[in-house]
């Protein structure tokens, strides 16, 4: 989960690992998506959907990347922050073009003034005209900024209607607006999954699977890609609404404090729209068949990777290397794992850095996942591992790699999305526990919550927290350089540390600590949690807690 000095550590594991015996190395695939993405087969005007920026790529699937500019919404007519930022966006050299929905001399002087304003930020090219010229849709075109004055929201409609502001949407442009045209639906279908409202206009029912966005007086909310941010003197209230098991929760933005992460606040409004999670009847964390891995980050057991090589097929094994938690430019580092199992003389070793759906559930792709006997998930951020696959064919096959007797092996971020519940997954910091929205893992060893790095990092009281809220839960935390081998309902420890196991259950309240230790060579029932035999049990444990 966290991000390891990963320029470095890929060499280290290199050399650790250079004592291994095995066969030649083979080449390794370093596969790049090379097929026809998915919208080269529709139609145009579906073209324009899929580019537009709701961002949904099936009916169902939430796609992670937010929109692809910016909208800067404001309370207040000509805001002069907003203004600000919206230049600032925007650029000096961009083509700013100020939109008029109504002709009444009101609004052409708030044309004239936002002109002004822009000016004295630096931009030179900009153009004013009205909803109703013919000369609307070329000026789009060249358009990279568009502002609206007015508050006639059937002229609005039909700009949102035109293909041509659709395309403007869809690249990296930014969309501004102030006063009562931000309020009510106006921009429902360009800000995802969303209802906006300003403080001082008349209520606004919230629906499900929506967030509710209130803006209070003097206050602009900026969304950018996915981040979401609030500026000026008062603040914007996030709503999710209550369900059958959550109640109502009101989230406050101010300018001086952290943002808001628009795909985990559409993922949160999503769940709560569904069944309950984690159920209070959870699943037991059993295998039927397959083994999996789970490593606490670190320096890599030895044992665990030739284990690894072995469960997957030995010489007739086809591993997938999975660096997706690290950002772009990280992955050759993180990939460099490859090469430590190329030593073993699998039959294939490939490296799938896409994360897209239009790569993750290409052809290509699982094609390469049917054929997988054993997968790698390195380490990172483990958002990013949610982003790549929920709701994904891919994650279908990754399963089926587990029921057809092969092996899934990870560590750090590739640790613990392993778990059915998901721990540090928000995207804005790792230090929360427990993120609405990103709390479901991939799920392959279900009834579980994963968290690693455990004793060096002191995380003790972390996963406590999280097992006093879930109780339902087997709390697991796995110290570096150490293994979990999961067959069945067995976990066994390999590796330099230990094991820590809670469950809130069994283990009294006025006991010392709420966890079970099982240090190398030991195993754990994780059905009955229960131990088997502690294995060798040094003090790194208790002396961190």
């Amino acid at each position: 989960m966290e991000m390891e000095n990963l320029k470095s550590l890929p060499r280290a594991e290199r050399l650790k690992m250079s004592s291994y015996i095995g066969t030649a190395p083979k080449k390794i695939k370093f596969h790049h998506f090379t097929g026809k993405m998915p919208f080269f087969r529709i139609g145009s005007r579906a073209l324009l959907l899929l580019l537009f920026s709701i961002s949904l790529v099936s009916a169902n699937r939430i796609d992670p990347a937010g929109i692809a500019g910016s909208l800067v919404l404001s309370s207040e007519t000509l805001q002069s922050e907003a203004v600000k930022e919206f230049s600032k966006i925007a650029g000096k050299d961009s083509e700013v073009l100020i939109i008029s929905l109504n002709s009444s001399e009101e609004v052409s002087v708030q044309a004239k003034a936002f002109k002004d304003k822009v000016t004295d930020e630096g931009i030179k090219n900009i153009q004013s005209i009205y909803i109703d010229s013919d000369q609307l849709e070329p000026a789009i075109k060249t358009a990279n900024a568009i502002w609206l004055v007015g508050d006639d929201f059937s002229k609005f409609k039909k700009i949102k209607e035109m293909e041509i502001f659709r395309l403007f949407l869809s690249r990296k442009t930014v969309l501004g607006a102030s006063g009562k045209i931000v309020h009510g639906s106006t921009f429902s279908e360009i800000f995802p999954d969303a209802q906006i409202a300003l403080e001082d206009a008349e209520a606004v029912q919230q629906k499900r699977g929506k967030v509710l966005y209130r803006i209070s007086k003097g206050t602009t909310l900026i969304l950018s890609n996915r981040s979401i941010r609030s500026i000026g003197e008062g603040e914007v209230f996030i709503v999710l609404k209550e369900s059958e098991f959550k109640e109502r929760k009101t989230i406050k933005l101010k300018s001086s404090g952290r943002g808001a992460d628009l795909t985990a606040l559409r993922f949160a409004a999503a769940d709560r729209d569904g069944p309950e999670f984690p159920k209070k009847l959870i699943s037991p964390p059993r295998l039927e068949k397959g083994s999996l891995i789970i490593i606490g980050g670190g320096p890599m057991p030895r044992l665990a990777v030739k284990r690894f090589i072995q469960l997957a097929g030995g010489n007739n094994a086809s591993i997938v290397v999975l660096p997706t938690a690290v950002p772009d430019s990280m992955i050759p580092q993180s990939s460099a794992i490859a090469k430590t199992f190329e030593k073993f003389g699998p039959k294939e070793v490939t490296v799938l850095p896409g994360r897209k759906i239009s790569e993750v559930d290409s052809e290509e792709y699982l094609n390469i996942f049917r054929r997988a006997t054993g997968i790698w998930f390195g380490g990172g951020r483990q958002w990013n591992f949610v982003d790549a696959y929920h709701d994904t064919k891919a994650l279908k096959l990754m399963h089926n790699v587990l029921d057809k007797g092969g092996v899934i092996m990870g560590s750090s971020a590739g640790a613990s999305i392993q778990a059915e519940y998901l721990v540090r997954g928000n995207p804005l910091g790792n230090h929360d526990m427990m993120a609405e929205g990103y709390e479901k893992g991939l799920g392959f060893l279900k009834g579980v919550a994963i968290d690693q790095h455990f004793a060096e990092r002191d995380r003790f009281k972390d996963l406590s927290s999280v097992i006093q809220r879930f109780p339902q839960l087997l709390g697991i935390g796995i110290d570096e350089g150490t293994a979990l081998i999961v067959k069945g309902s067995i976990g066994t420890v390999q590796g330099k540390g230990q094991v820590h196991f809670y469950d809130r259950r069994e283990i009294a309240q006025q006991k010392a600590k709420d966890y079970e230790s099982v240090g190398k060579g030991g195993r754990y029932q994780l059905v009955q949690r229960k131990v088997v035999n502690l294995g060798e049990i040094s003090d790194q444990g208790s002396k961190k807690q």
